[in-house]
């Protein structure tokens, strides 16, 4: 019974540690995106006197020049703890670990078009897709176990530990907003600082960023 009382104490210690912390990744990815589209941009809609100008830039049309399927925004170091039951749903184990998720979007969806419908207020209009949870890494050597039962500690506990660490890391990261609020503030800003350039040269035009659900962020 004592032992039954301090393993579960250890238990709610170890729960304790579960935290987020928070780290901007590098978007080169993403500039590559918005680099391309703003040389399309460029060329469709600016090209030339000689040129019927065109008014919009279909995603499948960025799909196929960026051949790129998912982007990476926001990067989450995450520590947390994964519960392992049996097949009666016993508790086997729990086990501590830490793991970095990309949480990004899918560029097929991404929409960029050109509204001028005020010739007063031409904008370039880009309609970024929802961020969602890309993939979890675990990192191995962060795995601290706590047995439940002494018949889980076998030499190939962590066949089944990764997946629960995985599954466990990506479903706390999808239930917190400040994540995707963070992925969608990063892929907004590397959009608006690349696209100035382009901006300066044609003043007439300015930029729109939206979301699918409707919020606008100028």
């Amino acid at each position: 019974m004592e032992r039954e009382d301090q393993t579960g104490k250890k238990q709610k210690r170890t729960a304790a540690r579960k935290r987020f912390a928070l780290r901007p990744v590098r978007l080169l990815l993403l500039a590559a995106v918005v680099a391309a589209a703003a040389c399309l941009i460029r060329c469709g809609f600016f090209g030339g006197e000689e040129k019927e100008q065109t008014t919009v830039l279909t995603s499948s049309q960025l799909a196929e020049v960026l051949k790129i399927s998912e982007l990476s925004v926001y990067k989450v170091t995450f520590n947390g703890v994964a519960a392992v039951n049996d097949e009666e749903g016993d508790l086997l184990y729990n086990v501590a670990y830490e793991a970095k998720v990309n949480v990004g979007f899918d560029t097929e969806e991404l929409f960029v078009s050109v509204d001028e419908t005020d010739a007063a207020d031409k904008k370039i209009v880009v309609t970024l897709p929802e961020m969602e949870v890309i993939d979890a890494v675990v990192d191995p050597g962060s795995l601290d176990y706590i047995f439940a039962k002494k018949r889980a500690n076998t030499d190939d506990v962590s066949a089944t530990a990764f997946p629960a660490c995985k599954a466990d890391a990506e479903e706390e990261c999808r239930a917190n907003p400040l994540i995707f609020e963070q992925a969608m503030e990063n892929a907004v800003n590397t959009i608006r600082g690349l696209t100035q350039p382009l901006l300066e040269q044609y003043a007439d035009y300015s930029l729109k960023i939206v979301d699918k659900g409707g919020v606008t962020y100028e």
